[in-house]
């Protein structure tokens, strides 16, 4: 699979567009040199003015602005998960495209960052995609500076450093990027050393990298504090022109002196701020469930076992929540009551080189931890349970979807041993040997819980995973790095490097690939995330030098598909299980997102526009009303006494992390409503209509000469393409400085890499992911190979991508009034309401319906459920009209319920639908409308309209079917009282 780029999302377009707008033309010299950038005039006022008009939308109390001295510094904040990599690679092409800047240093503090940043610039799908997609037409030559040996005779200049500076005199319109770990600036001799070969005159290194007059973009920044060895060295030894810092993330300084003295976040020019509360409550990133595992007696205590010493005694801290963690030291024959009274007549009995054993018959290893209470198997064996059960529950719904996704779940362990055998000391894995035992219990019993209606191709999944458990799993450690196992080489290469094998169901052969349960020891930190890890187990302490957003940063990325499709359109969570020492950890990472927005309270004039505009009144009138209420003052300060009536009688102002997205499962703030039985059957009939089965189809197109000639017009989009990269043999090595694994480079080859397959497979691949029928396809390759004959090495993977991408493209702007949908004849079974047997169910989780509640009971007579649940302000303003005359019963529609198919390949879901009465009093008129909080036409997306295109139709048929049933869509400027009006007068 390929993972497939979408290049001008928003968030991440604010962020290219802000740091190239900071520049300007009257504002660079171009220079004689053929190996340096041109030169930029940082101190003019135009550059100073640029970044003041670039920092509006950033807080005053966080922009961080800094004198411009030797170098320009510009700072992108963007939260984890968000893209910043695509965003900073894009930066590159942007500013080479606008103001001809082809020398950059990119520079990461740890080599499996720097493995993650080569292999996406070189991945041959994302060359493409800037080059031809973004309409770049030009490549990044990528070097990868690395350490390398001395070695005797003559001494030559490091071979990346001298690509990097000379590559520009071969190629001008390539883009040079010189790629290095924070190690290689730390331990700078290898730069600074002179040597025998001159490179433009310059005998060392730096000097020639400095002569190239670089840009410097720094990931993750946090590492690299201005005092910082590394960062030093960039400024006082490389001298860039620039330095644009991208990350979560950013350095702290202190400020003032004694009582006034504070740490504050060191921004230099900062000009964009996507935090964490913007990633959430724009659903950029996955939302949060925490979980702990809860002993039956809720005594939270357990006791860890930390160490043995010669065979002869072992050391047991014991640990409870909110208190000081008790160590004592016990020999063979001592009583567990010394440590707690809860395991009074429990001794031990034995003492190995790993374990102990108990007078009870169990066997403790070292590392293991094991409640009070349920002495009777470790505490760890517990949340190994109830993460592989969070796991399955996702896992079934990801794999029954129409383009699957493969799902994924991260183990963080305190101990190796307990996972990697150890053949020397024999010391067993009883951490690998329980995660297998409990995983076959769950396969058995989700293989039992299956029924006729289940997507078959999971059973089988289910069953290839039972057949081989242990390909199921595979773990990343540092002490790996040094291993030469050829089967723990392969799983660290598959965690570091394979995102895309690990990401696939099915392996190049067509087998299951079951692997997706991952183990580390908090190895995996900044850098590796994987976008399908939907379950993290934290069975280790990740100690105290990191953020909770940190921890949870590996898998908080949107998922992709079985296609590589970025799935953003729906809201996906991410299961998070600590044990109780951590029980407060949803509050917690809440508290620390909320600490990092600005504290001034101050509402720009900006945002007051906004919500009069929601409001439906003038920015100067709604001005008025909160001076008269006393919640701001004349400079726009908020009253912080009356902060909380501000935001409950204006939300629109409100910052924070929205309700619902951060959640604590052990406080069960997921909430259920009430389905009122009595409204269910009021709208019954419409409820049954618009769940019955439709599928959605092309009226005779296959067999149509114009899908044949549309298909031929879009081979020739330079869909067949050779896919060709610099590239070299990779050799997998340890650096001790660093005490990570990373890829060395052999000197620079050029490769063609075989992606290639057969025809056969060509057509089949075209034909599973975009329903065309495969004599059609192959009808129309034959009618372009008359003119254009393709070669073998072109049927290739790549060209598959390419043709279903440009297909879809095609088919979402000529197919939209080509389509229809018939009626099928599944039987409906239970619904999002109700059950197989058609009553309503009692209860609905809130979550389906809406994230926000508003106080107080609905109309009983008229509202579907008990309580009124929103998510927009749209919504919010419907849910209260159930006063309108004409109106009987109404409801919210349970998030993606309906699922009308649309020419996607996706699904859509409409957000309410009401019963109302004819002028003469009938019961009749049935009217289905989707929401969209957006001011007018223009706002809402390409992909938004053709979602409300396929509803139109779809509602249409059903009418046509025999069931009247009104679409409407409803934006801010349409009240539903409008809508109902105009239904009525036809």
């Amino acid at each position: 699979m390929e993972l497939i780029l979408k290049g001008g999302l928003p968030h991440q377009q604010i962020a290219i567009e802000s740091i190239c707008n900071v520049f300007d033309e009257n504002c660079i010299k171009k220079t004689d040199s053929s190996f340096s950038n041109p030169i930029i005039d940082i101190k003019n006022e135009i550059i100073a003015e640029n970044i003041k008009k670039v920092q509006v939308k950033v807080h005053p109390e966080i922009r961080g602005n800094s004198a411009i001295s030797d170098y320009l510094s510009l700072d992108i904040k963007m939260e984890t998960g968000t893209g910043k990599t695509y965003a900073y690679v894009a930066s590159i092409y942007e500013l080479h495209k606008r103001y001809k800047i082809n020398k950059y240093i990119i520079v990461v503090p740890t080599l499996p960052i720097k493995a993650g940043t080569k292999q996406f610039i070189e991945d041959p799908y994302v060359i493409q995609h800037f080059r031809d997609e973004c309409k770049y037409g030009t490549e990044i030559e990528l070097q990868i500076l690395e350490s390398k040996p001395k070695k005797k005779g003559r001494n030559y200049f490091p071979g990346s450093v001298r690509e990097f500076v000379q590559g520009s005199k071969q190629n001008s319109n390539k883009i040079f990027v010189l790629l290095a770990n924070m190690a290689m600036f730390t331990n700078s001799k290898q730069l600074t050393d002179d040597y025998d070969a001159i490179i433009d005159g310059f005998s060392q290194p730096v000097d020639a990298i400095k002569g190239t007059k670089p840009f410097v973009i720094i990931d993750e920044p946090h590492r690299f504090s201005k005092d910082q060895k590394a960062f030093e060295f960039i400024t006082n030894n490389i001298k860039p022109q620039c330095i644009i810092r991208f990350g979560a993330t950013f350095p702290y300084i202190e400020t003032g002196k004694g009582k006034n003295k504070k740490s504050i976040k060191d921004y230099h020019n900062l000009l964009y701020d996507l935090n964490a509360c913007d990633a959430f409550n724009q659903n950029l990133i996955k939302g949060i469930s925490k979980e702990h595992f809860e002993p039956l007696s809720k005594r939270e205590e357990k006791i860890k076992i930390s160490s043995i010493a010669k065979n002869d005694a072992v050391n047991l801290t014991f640990i409870q929540k909110d208190k000081v963690k008790i160590s004592k030291e016990l020999k063979k024959g001592d009583s567990l009551s010394i440590i707690s009274d809860e395991l009074s007549g429990i001794e031990i009995s034995g003492i190995g080189s790993n374990y102990i054993e108990l007078s009870n018959g169990q066997i403790k290893f070292q590392g293991e931890e094991f409640s009070t209470d349920i002495y009777s198997s470790s505490y760890q064996e517990q949340m190994l349970r109830l993460a592989i059960e969070r796991h399955f529950e996702t896992e079934k719904i990801n794999f029954n979807r129409k383009f699957k996704i493969k799902t994924l779940a991260l183990f963080f362990i305190d101990d190796i041993t307990s996972y990697r055998s150890d053949e020397k000391t024999g010391k067993a894995t009883y951490l690998k040997d329980s995660f297998e035992k409990l995983l076959l219990e769950r396969i058995d019993i989700e293989l039992s819980n299956l029924s006729n209606i289940d997507n078959k191709e999971y059973e089988e999944y289910l069953l290839a995973s039972k057949a081989d458990v242990s390909s199921c799993h595979a773990g990343y450690f540092s002490q790996d790095n040094s291993d030469s196992d050829a089967e723990i080489e392969k799983e660290v290469y598959e965690i570091l490097f394979g995102k895309k094998e690990l990401l696939s169901i099915k392996t190049k052969d067509g087998k299951f690939n079951t692997r997706r349960f991952l183990f580390s020891k908090w190895t995996l930190k900044e850098g590796w995330d994987n976008p399908n890890v939907f379950t993290i187990a934290k069975l280790r302490s990740s100690g105290s030098d990191i953020s909770k957003i940190q921890e949870v940063g590996r898998g908080l990325r949107l998922p992709v598909d079985e296609n590589g499709n970025r799935i953003s359109n729906e809201e996906f969570r991410l299961n998070y299980i600590v044990d109780f020492t951590e029980s407060d950890f949803a509050e917690k990472l809440v508290k620390e997102i909320n600490d990092e927005l600005p504290t001034g309270f101050i509402i720009t004039n900006e945002k007051l526009e906004i919500v009069a505009k929601k409001l439906n009144i003038t920015k100067n009138e709604l001005f008025k009303k909160l001076i008269v209420n006393d919640y701001i003052d004349m400079d726009n300060k908020i009253n912080p006494d009356k902060i909380n009536d501000f935001f409950v009688e204006y939300p629109d102002f409100s910052t924070g992390v929205n309700t619902g997205k951060i959640t604590n499962r052990n406080t069960k703030t997921t909430t259920n409503i009430k389905i009122r039985p009595a409204v269910y059957n009021e709208l019954k009939q419409l409820w049954e209509s618009i769940n019955h089965k439709y599928l959605l189809y092309y009226d005779k197109i296959e067999e149509n000469y114009f899908l044949k000639n549309e298909i031929v017009k879009l081979f020739k989009k330079d869909v067949f393409v050779n896919v060709i990269m610099s590239s070299s043999r990779q050799n997998v090595e340890y650096e001790s400085e660093t005490k990570q694994m990373g890829i060395v480079e052999g000197s620079g080859v050029q490769y063609v890499i075989e992606k290639t397959i057969n025809y056969n497979e060509f057509l089949k691949r075209i034909n599973r992911q975009t329903n065309l029928p495969i004599k059609l396809i192959h009808d129309a390759f034959a009618s372009y190979s008359k003119d254009k004959s393709v070669p073998k090495n072109q049927i290739n993977e790549f060209s598959v991508i390419n043709f279903i991408r440009k297909f879809n493209e095609w088919k979402n702007e000529e197919l939209q009034s080509r389509f229809k949908y018939k009626k099928s004849n599944i039987k409906l079974t239970s619904t999002a309401l109700t059950s197989s047997n058609g009553k309503p169910l009692s209860e609905i989780t809130q979550g389906r319906v809406g994230t926000k509640l508003i106080k107080g009971t609905p109309n009983k007579d008229k509202y579907l459920y008990d309580t009124f649940a929103y998510d927009s302000n749209l919504e919010r303003e419907n849910l209260t009209t159930g006063d309108i005359e004409e109106i009987i019963v109404y409801g919210k529609i349970p998030r993606n319920s309906i699922r009308i198919p649309t020419i996607t390949g996706g699904t859509y879901s409409p957000d309410f639908m009401y019963v109302i009465k004819k002028i003469n009093g009938e019961k009749s008129l049935n009217i289905v409308v989707e929401t969209k909080d957006k001011e007018d036409e223009t706002d809402l997306s390409g992909e938004e309209k053709m979602k409300i295109k396929c509803a139109e139709v779809f509602f249409q048929q059903i009418s046509d079917d025999g069931y009247k049933v009104e679409f409407h869509k409803q934006l801010n400027n349409k009240k539903i009282k409008q809508i109902i009006d105009e239904v009525l007068i036809k």
